[in-house]
């Protein structure tokens, strides 16, 4: 094998072939460890810990679940305990949990929701090799949406499954597909398949003599392929060159540096009250009438935070969901 692979780059491997993880971290990164790290210490803590902080919400959530799909089994956390030895993979990875009893493996995570089947087949795999199981059931907690992904998977397909990621990503024919990953990748400012991506979007606005806005919108307009070739090429410029340079802009501006057409202004931020103000207002009303006055609902996670900082049990079902929206996403060409 040329390249080191651990099951967290598998679903970044699934997308591009050639995707190999940048140095350094970030700081929703070390939030992720953070949280991890406190579920796993609250899971296998003999005596009960104190949920505090801004993750609490995230956290308890976490130990509500695993506790709940472990069904009174033992789950393992301690992180020593928890190395998964892929076949086929050169480097270990480490899950979050695993419940031997009830036959699964569960990762958390934190931030956005992502796509991450391939990492938890391989880690089924290791399990199903260690415990001779030929089947096996992973779960993905995503801790801030309060929501579990979960998968099934038998021995012969988390084994090819895992071993066709592995045969791509090593193969002498690989090829750069741009993806959601891109600015993860330690290949990303030179990427040919990104920087000819973005020069297209460029190319996609045609010269002619007597051009004007209509005249440009229409010949984008005039086929499916056209206008979705040009939205695609654009939004990538827009992420990965206008919004980096607009930031620079703004620094530069900051500096006292002058560039034509360009100047700060400043906006005068929300006017409020704090904690005190709104503790006077309210002496004499009701809470309803409190709540009332504030808006009246919180979000999921709020309310979830809620109701951990105050050790109640959230009431499921008064969660409610508001109408549903459409939104544009790309997909992918073959």
């Amino acid at each position: 094998m040329s390249k080191e692979i651990s099951p967290s780059t598998l679903p970044k491997l699934a997308e591009c072939a050639l995707f190999e993880g940048a140095s350094g971290t970030s700081a929703a990164a070390e939030r992720g460890t953070a949280v991890d790290i406190a579920i796993r210490n609250l899971i296998s803590a003999e005596n009960d810990v104190a949920i505090v902080g801004e993750d609490a919400g995230a956290i308890a959530y976490g130990v509500e679940e695993l506790t709940r799909l472990a069904k009174g089994s033992f789950v393992e956390t301690r992180e020593e305990y928890l190395a998964m030895a892929v076949p086929g993979l050169s480097k270990l990875g480490t899950a979050d949990a695993v419940c031997k009893e009830q036959k699964w493996v569960a990762d958390i995570k934190t931030g956005q929701v992502r796509d991450y089947r391939n990492q938890l087949m391989a880690y089924s795999l290791a399990c199903m090799e260690d415990n001779f199981e030929t089947s096996w059931t992973a779960h993905v907690i995503y801790v801030d949406q309060a929501m579990i992904r979960s998968y099934e998977f038998t021995y012969e397909e988390a084994k090819q499954g895992t071993q066709r990621t592995i045969d791509r990503a090593t193969s002498a024919d690989a090829k750069p597909t741009p993806c959601e990953y891109c600015s993860w990748c330690k290949h990303y400012n030179n990427c040919n398949a990104i920087v000819r991506q973005a020069e297209s979007a460029i190319a996609l606005i045609p010269e002619a003599t007597g051009n004007s806005i209509e005249a440009i919108k229409d010949r984008i307009l005039s086929t499916p392929e056209s206008l979705g070739a040009f939205i695609r090429e654009w939004k990538l410029a827009e992420k990965e060159i206008a919004e980096p340079l607009l930031g620079h802009l703004k620094t530069r501006l900051e500096s006292g540096d002058e560039v034509a057409g360009w100047k700060l202004t400043s906006v005068s931020g929300r006017r409020f009250v704090e904690h005190e103000a709104i503790a006077k207002a309210s002496e004499g009303i009701s809470k309803e009438t409190l709540i009332l006055a504030m808006g009246g609902k919180l979000s999921e996670k709020s309310y979830l935070e809620l109701c951990a900082n105050n050790g109640v049990e959230p009431d499921q079902t008064a969660i409610k969901a508001g109408s549903p929206t459409t939104q544009l996403r790309q997909t992918k060409t073959k």
